[in-house]
């Protein structure tokens, strides 16, 4: 993992020329009524794109970042672990062998979230890598539906069989 940045994101999307100091400052007023994150408050006043936030928290926290894609989800990794870690959707194991669990996440710092995932891997490293939150959470979604279309056919078959 790449040693972390200690400029503020704020800062760093000034310095690249990104957005002003005065669309810092105006989201930085709003932060502080609303208590969201800096980076989300940006992208929803569209100073900056959601790939611009996720670009610059991923070298702000010296974690890797990906785009999800519900076509390329494999869904028997989700399945190794209890719906109590899955259900809030913070985060989400995409992939994994039988060292580690590559775990998408929107957020670097929820430490909470994290540690559920750590807990449900067993002996598994857990690999976090950040991701755009619209993504996840369509993925998330795809996923329960996932869930009910087995749950369905279990059911079907059990009518059928019995």
């Amino acid at each position: 993992m790449e040693k972390r940045s200690r400029q503020r994101i704020g800062d760093m999307l000034v310095e690249r020329g990104l957005i002003t100091r005065g669309q810092l400052d105006e989201a930085l007023v709003q932060q502080r009524t609303s208590r969201g994150f800096l980076g989300a408050i940006l992208v929803q006043r569209g100073a900056i794109r959601p790939e611009v936030l996720l670009r610059t928290l991923s070298e702000q926290f010296g974690l890797p970042s990906e785009r999800l894609k519900v076509e390329q989800m494999d869904w028997r990794v989700a399945a190794q672990f209890p719906g109590s870690v899955l259900s809030e959707g913070k985060c989400f194991p995409i992939r994994s062998d039988s060292e580690s669990v590559t775990v998408a996440i929107t957020n670097p710092l929820d430490a909470w979230s994290l540690s559920g995932m750590e807990q449900a891997a067993g002996f598994r490293k857990v690999i976090p890598i950040l991701v755009l939150e619209h993504e996840l959470q369509q993925v998330v979604q795809a996923y329960r539906q996932h869930l009910l279309r087995s749950i369905e056919l279990r059911l079907k078959n059990d009518d059928n069989n019995g």
